[in-house]
Protein backbone atom coordinates (compact mmCIF):
# COMPACT_ATOMS: atom_id res chain seq x y z
CA UNK A 1 0.00 0.00 0.00
CA UNK A 2 1.73 3.67 -1.07
CA UNK A 3 0.18 7.17 0.16
CA UNK A 4 -2.32 7.77 -2.24
CA UNK A 5 -3.96 4.19 -1.45
CA UNK A 6 -4.22 5.02 2.33
CA UNK A 7 -5.36 8.52 1.32
CA UNK A 8 -7.88 6.73 -0.58
CA UNK A 9 -8.87 4.18 2.29
CA UNK A 10 -8.56 6.73 5.03
CA UNK A 11 -5.60 4.83 6.89
CA UNK A 12 -4.09 8.37 7.71
CA UNK A 13 -3.80 8.32 11.81
CA UNK A 14 -3.28 11.25 12.95
CA UNK A 15 -5.54 13.46 10.28
CA UNK A 16 -9.13 13.93 11.36
CA UNK A 17 -10.40 12.41 7.49
CA UNK A 18 -13.05 10.49 5.85
CA UNK A 19 -14.51 10.45 2.80
CA UNK A 20 -12.27 13.44 0.73
CA UNK A 21 -15.21 15.77 -1.06
CA UNK A 22 -13.86 15.21 -4.29
CA UNK A 23 -10.42 14.07 -5.67
CA UNK A 24 -8.88 15.52 -9.01
CA UNK A 25 -5.92 13.57 -10.82
CA UNK A 26 -3.39 15.37 -13.04
CA UNK A 27 -0.59 13.70 -14.99
CA UNK A 28 1.73 13.50 -11.89
CA UNK A 29 -0.29 14.05 -8.95
CA UNK A 30 -3.14 12.96 -7.23
CA UNK A 31 -5.46 15.91 -4.90
CA UNK A 32 -7.86 14.61 -2.14
CA UNK A 33 -10.04 17.97 -1.22
CA UNK A 34 -11.63 17.86 2.77
CA UNK A 35 -13.33 21.03 2.96
CA UNK A 36 -11.49 24.12 3.30
CA UNK A 37 -8.14 21.37 3.08
CA UNK A 38 -6.07 20.02 0.69
CA UNK A 39 -3.67 17.20 -0.26
CA UNK A 40 -1.78 16.61 -3.06
CA UNK A 41 0.59 13.76 -3.30
CA UNK A 42 2.54 12.58 -6.25
CA UNK A 43 2.31 9.31 -7.72
CA UNK A 44 4.35 6.44 -7.64
CA UNK A 45 5.21 6.64 -11.83
CA UNK A 46 8.74 7.96 -13.64
CA UNK A 47 8.40 11.03 -15.92
CA UNK A 48 10.81 12.47 -18.20
CA UNK A 49 12.08 15.01 -15.61
CA UNK A 50 12.43 12.22 -13.02
CA UNK A 51 10.79 9.26 -11.12
CA UNK A 52 8.73 9.21 -8.02
CA UNK A 53 8.99 5.46 -7.54
CA UNK A 54 12.64 6.29 -6.11
CA UNK A 55 12.51 7.92 -2.05
CA UNK A 56 15.74 10.62 -2.81
CA UNK A 57 14.16 11.90 -5.54
CA UNK A 58 10.49 12.11 -4.01
CA UNK A 59 12.29 13.95 -1.16
CA UNK A 60 13.91 16.18 -3.15
CA UNK A 61 10.80 17.21 -4.77
CA UNK A 62 8.39 17.43 -2.24
CA UNK A 63 11.17 19.82 -0.63
CA UNK A 64 11.69 21.86 -3.69
CA UNK A 65 8.15 21.97 -5.03
CA UNK A 66 6.90 23.30 -1.33
CA UNK A 67 9.40 25.64 -0.93
CA UNK A 68 8.48 27.50 -3.84
CA UNK A 69 5.21 26.98 -4.02
CA UNK A 70 4.64 28.88 -0.26
CA UNK A 71 7.31 31.23 -1.29
CA UNK A 72 5.27 32.64 -4.46
CA UNK A 73 1.93 31.26 -2.63
CA UNK A 74 2.10 31.48 1.28
CA UNK A 75 -1.56 31.16 2.19
CA UNK A 76 -2.20 28.74 0.01
CA UNK A 77 0.66 26.01 1.06
CA UNK A 78 0.43 25.51 4.63
CA UNK A 79 2.64 22.47 5.02
CA UNK A 80 4.80 20.07 3.80
CA UNK A 81 3.85 17.15 5.77
CA UNK A 82 5.67 13.67 6.49
CA UNK A 83 4.20 10.47 6.91
CA UNK A 84 5.74 7.05 7.73
CA UNK A 85 4.31 4.07 7.65
CA UNK A 86 2.53 1.99 10.65
CA UNK A 87 1.35 -1.42 10.74
CA UNK A 88 -1.67 -1.27 7.89
CA UNK A 89 -2.19 2.98 8.40
CA UNK A 90 0.17 5.93 7.45
CA UNK A 91 1.09 7.92 10.68
CA UNK A 92 2.37 11.96 10.64
CA UNK A 93 5.95 12.02 11.87
CA UNK A 94 8.64 14.35 11.24
CA UNK A 95 9.89 15.51 8.18
CA UNK A 96 13.17 14.31 9.25
CA UNK A 97 12.20 10.66 9.79
CA UNK A 98 9.67 10.72 7.44
CA UNK A 99 9.34 7.95 4.34
CA UNK A 100 6.94 9.78 2.24
CA UNK A 101 5.47 13.23 1.92
CA UNK A 102 2.24 15.45 1.38
CA UNK A 103 1.66 18.80 1.18
CA UNK A 104 -1.32 20.47 2.74
CA UNK A 105 -2.99 23.39 1.60
CA UNK A 106 -5.89 25.60 1.23
CA UNK A 107 -8.39 25.19 -1.40
CA UNK A 108 -9.19 27.99 -3.59
CA UNK A 109 -11.87 29.06 -5.87
CA UNK A 110 -11.13 28.36 -9.57
CA UNK A 111 -13.46 30.99 -10.80
CA UNK A 112 -10.90 33.64 -8.99
CA UNK A 113 -8.31 32.14 -11.65
CA UNK A 114 -6.45 35.33 -13.60
CA UNK A 115 -7.57 33.36 -16.85
CA UNK A 116 -11.19 33.70 -15.61
CA UNK A 117 -10.92 36.65 -14.41
CA UNK A 118 -9.08 38.22 -17.90
CA UNK A 119 -11.72 36.20 -19.74
CA UNK A 120 -14.90 37.73 -17.92
CA UNK A 121 -13.34 41.11 -18.06
CA UNK A 122 -13.62 41.18 -14.16
CA UNK A 123 -10.15 42.88 -13.42
CA UNK A 124 -8.65 46.23 -14.51
CA UNK A 125 -5.34 47.28 -15.55
CA UNK A 126 -4.92 48.60 -11.73
CA UNK A 127 -5.01 45.08 -10.43
CA UNK A 128 -2.40 43.64 -13.63
CA UNK A 129 -0.12 45.89 -12.58
CA UNK A 130 -0.64 44.91 -9.09
CA UNK A 131 0.22 41.06 -10.08
CA UNK A 132 3.03 42.23 -12.37
CA UNK A 133 4.76 43.86 -9.13
CA UNK A 134 3.71 41.31 -6.59
CA UNK A 135 5.15 38.52 -9.41
CA UNK A 136 8.67 40.86 -9.53
CA UNK A 137 8.71 40.84 -5.53
CA UNK A 138 8.27 37.30 -5.16
CA UNK A 139 10.47 36.20 -7.47
CA UNK A 140 13.22 38.23 -6.36
CA UNK A 141 13.26 36.91 -2.84
CA UNK A 142 13.27 33.26 -4.72
CA UNK A 143 16.35 34.32 -6.73
CA UNK A 144 18.04 35.03 -3.77
CA UNK A 145 17.67 32.06 -1.83
CA UNK A 146 18.26 29.48 -4.52
CA UNK A 147 21.33 31.13 -6.46
CA UNK A 148 23.56 28.70 -4.58
CA UNK A 149 21.62 25.35 -5.32
CA UNK A 150 21.15 26.37 -9.14
CA UNK A 151 24.32 27.89 -9.66
CA UNK A 152 25.36 26.00 -12.53
CA UNK A 153 22.24 27.13 -14.54
CA UNK A 154 22.74 31.09 -12.90
CA UNK A 155 26.14 30.53 -14.63
CA UNK A 156 24.50 29.70 -18.04
CA UNK A 157 24.74 32.12 -20.92
CA UNK A 158 21.40 33.52 -22.01
CA UNK A 159 21.76 32.80 -25.92
CA UNK A 160 22.44 29.21 -24.59
CA UNK A 161 19.46 28.72 -22.33
CA UNK A 162 17.37 30.46 -25.40
CA UNK A 163 18.26 28.23 -27.74
CA UNK A 164 17.45 24.84 -25.53
CA UNK A 165 14.51 26.37 -24.38
CA UNK A 166 13.05 26.68 -28.19
CA UNK A 167 13.85 22.90 -28.50
CA UNK A 168 11.62 21.72 -25.72
CA UNK A 169 9.01 23.93 -26.87
CA UNK A 170 8.99 22.30 -30.46
CA UNK A 171 9.02 19.03 -28.54
CA UNK A 172 5.86 20.59 -27.09
CA UNK A 173 3.97 21.44 -29.78
CA UNK A 174 5.08 18.21 -31.51
CA UNK A 175 3.01 16.67 -29.36
CA UNK A 176 -0.47 17.95 -30.89
CA UNK A 177 0.71 17.93 -34.69
CA UNK A 178 -3.77 17.38 -35.27
CA UNK A 179 -3.83 21.55 -34.37
CA UNK A 180 -0.64 22.95 -35.31
CA UNK A 181 1.54 20.41 -38.01
CA UNK A 182 5.02 19.76 -37.13
CA UNK A 183 6.08 21.96 -40.77
CA UNK A 184 4.59 24.89 -39.27
CA UNK A 185 5.79 23.88 -35.74
CA UNK A 186 9.60 24.15 -37.18
CA UNK A 187 9.04 27.41 -39.27
CA UNK A 188 7.78 29.47 -35.88
CA UNK A 189 10.66 27.65 -34.10
CA UNK A 190 13.31 28.58 -36.59
CA UNK A 191 11.97 32.25 -36.88
CA UNK A 192 12.73 32.62 -33.04
CA UNK A 193 15.72 30.68 -32.95
CA UNK A 194 16.91 32.62 -36.14
CA UNK A 195 15.99 35.91 -34.31
CA UNK A 196 17.62 35.21 -30.98
CA UNK A 197 20.94 34.80 -32.34
CA UNK A 198 20.76 37.55 -34.23
CA UNK A 199 19.56 40.25 -31.33
CA UNK A 200 22.43 41.37 -29.07
CA UNK A 201 20.16 41.29 -25.74
CA UNK A 202 20.84 37.54 -25.95
CA UNK A 203 24.45 38.20 -26.65
CA UNK A 204 25.46 40.27 -24.19
CA UNK A 205 22.99 39.22 -21.12
CA UNK A 206 24.71 39.57 -18.00
CA UNK A 207 23.96 36.11 -16.33
CA UNK A 208 24.48 37.89 -13.09
CA UNK A 209 21.18 39.08 -13.91
CA UNK A 210 18.99 35.13 -14.37
CA UNK A 211 16.06 34.92 -12.26
CA UNK A 212 14.36 32.02 -11.09
CA UNK A 213 11.85 30.89 -13.73
CA UNK A 214 8.52 29.84 -13.18
CA UNK A 215 5.43 28.48 -14.89
CA UNK A 216 3.44 31.66 -14.15
CA UNK A 217 0.66 31.26 -16.93
CA UNK A 218 -3.01 32.70 -15.94
CA UNK A 219 -4.52 29.44 -14.68
CA UNK A 220 -1.52 29.48 -12.24
CA UNK A 221 -2.19 33.08 -10.60
CA UNK A 222 -5.09 33.08 -8.02
CA UNK A 223 -6.93 35.93 -5.88
CA UNK A 224 -7.82 34.57 -2.14
CA UNK A 225 -9.38 36.90 -0.31
CA UNK A 226 -8.43 39.63 -2.15
CA UNK A 227 -4.52 38.50 -1.95
CA UNK A 228 -2.73 37.34 -5.30
CA UNK A 229 -1.00 33.99 -5.14
CA UNK A 230 1.14 32.25 -8.15
CA UNK A 231 0.20 28.44 -7.23
CA UNK A 232 2.08 25.60 -8.95
CA UNK A 233 4.72 27.22 -9.81
CA UNK A 234 7.58 24.99 -9.54
CA UNK A 235 9.14 23.78 -13.27
CA UNK A 236 9.41 19.67 -13.30
CA UNK A 237 12.72 20.30 -14.68
CA UNK A 238 16.05 21.98 -12.74
CA UNK A 239 17.23 23.42 -16.24
CA UNK A 240 13.53 25.11 -16.34
CA UNK A 241 13.97 26.86 -13.20
CA UNK A 242 16.57 29.76 -14.17
CA UNK A 243 16.01 31.97 -16.89
CA UNK A 244 15.07 35.92 -17.67
CA UNK A 245 12.94 37.93 -15.46
CA UNK A 246 11.83 39.57 -18.79
CA UNK A 247 9.94 36.03 -20.22
CA UNK A 248 8.48 35.61 -17.53
CA UNK A 249 6.82 38.87 -17.19
CA UNK A 250 5.95 38.77 -20.86
CA UNK A 251 3.90 35.40 -20.02
CA UNK A 252 1.84 37.50 -17.89
CA UNK A 253 1.54 39.89 -20.60
CA UNK A 254 0.56 37.73 -23.29
CA UNK A 255 -1.94 36.30 -20.94
CA UNK A 256 -3.32 39.68 -20.84
CA UNK A 257 -3.30 40.50 -24.63
CA UNK A 258 -4.72 37.30 -25.77
CA UNK A 259 -7.22 36.89 -23.04
CA UNK A 260 -8.39 40.41 -22.83
CA UNK A 261 -6.96 42.80 -24.93
CA UNK A 262 -3.73 44.62 -26.09
CA UNK A 263 -4.12 47.50 -23.60
CA UNK A 264 -4.03 45.07 -20.55
CA UNK A 265 -0.81 43.67 -21.63
CA UNK A 266 0.47 47.45 -21.52
CA UNK A 267 -0.82 47.73 -17.76
CA UNK A 268 2.13 44.95 -17.55
CA UNK A 269 4.90 46.22 -19.47
CA UNK A 270 4.61 49.61 -16.98
CA UNK A 271 5.92 47.76 -13.96
CA UNK A 272 8.73 46.18 -16.03
CA UNK A 273 12.75 47.13 -17.46
CA UNK A 274 12.35 48.28 -20.95
CA UNK A 275 13.11 45.72 -23.61
CA UNK A 276 13.41 46.20 -27.61
CA UNK A 277 9.91 45.14 -29.74
CA UNK A 278 11.97 42.53 -30.99
CA UNK A 279 13.06 41.05 -27.62
CA UNK A 280 8.97 41.64 -26.71
CA UNK A 281 7.88 39.24 -29.66
CA UNK A 282 10.05 36.83 -28.89
CA UNK A 283 9.24 36.32 -25.72
CA UNK A 284 5.44 37.12 -26.66
CA UNK A 285 5.63 34.38 -29.07
CA UNK A 286 7.53 31.55 -27.12
CA UNK A 287 4.40 32.18 -24.35
CA UNK A 288 1.80 32.06 -26.69
CA UNK A 289 3.82 28.82 -27.92
CA UNK A 290 3.50 27.20 -24.53
CA UNK A 291 -0.38 28.28 -23.94
CA UNK A 292 -0.76 26.63 -27.72
CA UNK A 293 0.43 23.34 -26.02
CA UNK A 294 -1.08 23.66 -22.39
CA UNK A 295 -5.09 24.45 -23.76
CA UNK A 296 -5.01 21.52 -26.44
CA UNK A 297 -3.87 19.63 -23.57
CA UNK A 298 -7.31 20.48 -21.72
CA UNK A 299 -9.35 20.09 -24.76
CA UNK A 300 -9.61 24.18 -24.58
CA UNK A 301 -8.95 24.45 -28.79
CA UNK A 302 -10.88 27.39 -28.81
CA UNK A 303 -8.39 29.46 -26.70
CA UNK A 304 -5.91 27.40 -27.56
CA UNK A 305 -6.62 28.82 -31.20
CA UNK A 306 -6.31 32.54 -29.83
CA UNK A 307 -3.15 32.11 -29.25
CA UNK A 308 -2.15 30.67 -32.34
CA UNK A 309 -3.23 33.71 -33.80
CA UNK A 310 -1.58 36.26 -31.61
CA UNK A 311 1.57 34.00 -32.31
CA UNK A 312 1.47 33.91 -36.13
CA UNK A 313 0.95 37.88 -35.35
CA UNK A 314 4.23 37.65 -33.76
CA UNK A 315 5.95 35.87 -36.24
CA UNK A 316 4.94 38.06 -39.01
CA UNK A 317 6.36 41.37 -37.01
CA UNK A 318 9.59 39.24 -36.20
CA UNK A 319 10.06 38.19 -40.12
CA UNK A 320 9.62 41.62 -41.23
CA UNK A 321 11.80 43.37 -38.89
CA UNK A 322 14.72 40.59 -38.44
CA UNK A 323 14.98 39.53 -42.06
Amino acid sequence: MNLIQAFEQNLIEGLDTSAPDKTIETIISKIFFYGDSVFKIYKYEKFFFGDFGLPKFRDDFYKEDFYWDNTMAPHVYLSLQGVKKSDNKYKITELSDAEDFFIKMKKFDDNKSLTNLLLNREIGPDELAKIANELIARLKDLTGSRKDRYKTYFERKLKDIQQDDLEGDRNLLYLIPHFIPKTRTDKIINVLKGASLKDEYYQTFDSDNLSAAIDNHADNIIFLNNKIEFVDVLPPKESWRVGDLNFVICRLATDAAVLHSPKMAEAVYGECAPMSDTVRAICETRSALIQIWRFCSIGKQEIAKKYLNFAEERIAFLKQNTD
